[in-house]
Parts: structure tokens; C-alpha cells; sequence
């Protein structure tokens, strides 16, 4: 008869599997968010997310320096001016000389409003608890 560290190894090991398998299905429903909300732009966002594993512990992560911002929103702030111009660009379209006041006008408005969260990894985690418990 195996003994109990056996037994033990053995339930450890399938609980390993089981949140390789809730990490995986966070992750996707994060990427997805991303997708359907249409805040990813150049797709750095996109590509600066993983999964770190290790047994036992699983941790998802996105490396953007945007990622908190996006997901949390942000204080009123100043922010650099010419990525929004470029932004403005890509995104809406808007040709130089236009872009550059339509960057310096979201600026300002994120210097006196801040950003409104766009959250993509908790709803993810949301749905997760729902299907998993």
C-alpha cells in the first residue's frame, strides 16, 4: 500500500494541473477583453502579457508600462504628449498638423480628468470565479 506522501504528491500534482488550466482561461479572457474593447492599439499590451508558472503558483502578468493604467485608470496627470499625437494618428486617423493639437487636447484632458479605467484582467478573474468556484 503507497503511502500517504504518495497520495499527497499525487493531489498536489492535480491541483498544479487544474490552476494551470484557470490561469490559461484568465489569460485568454483578458487577451480577449483587450481585443473587444479596443485598447490595444499597436498590440504592445497584447504581446507584454504571459503566465508565469511555477508549481503550484501561477501568476499572470502584463509587463506594458500602460497595463496598470489601463486596467486601474489614473489620477489627473500630465501626460507625454507626442505618443497621444501619435495616437491620434494610428487610431483615429487624423493627419499631421491636425494630430498634434488632437494629442496636446487629450493631454489636457487626462491632465484635468484622468483616465477612466478600462479593466480587461479583473473581469477576466470575474469570470474565472464564475466557472471554476
Amino acid at each position: 500500500m503507497p503511502n500517504n506522501s504518495v497520495f499527497v504528491e499525487r493531489a498536489l500534482e492535480q491541483i498544479d494541473v487544474k490552476l494551470d488550466e484557470i490561469a490559461d482561461f484568465i489569460f485568454s479572457k483578458s487577451q480577449e477583453s483587450i481585443v473587444i474593447q479596443g485598447i490595444s492599439d499597436e498590440g504592445t499590451l497584447l504581446q507584454s502579457g504571459n503566465i508565469e508558472r511555477d508549481f503550484l503558483h501561477k501568476r499572470i502578468v502584463y509587463h506594458a508600462v500602460h497595463a496598470a493604467p489601463i486596467e486601474f485608470g489614473t489620477f489627473p496627470h500630465m501626460p507625454p504628449v507626442k505618443p497621444l499625437q501619435a495616437w491620434a494618428k494610428r487610431k483615429l486617423g487624423i493627419r499631421e498638423p491636425e494630430n498634434k493639437s488632437v494629442g496636446w487636447a487629450i493631454a489636457k484632458t487626462i491632465e484635468k480628468e484622468g483616465m477612466s479605467p478600462k479593466p480587461f484582467l479583473r473581469p477576466a478573474l470575474e469570470q474565472a470565479v464564475n466557472k471554476y468556484g
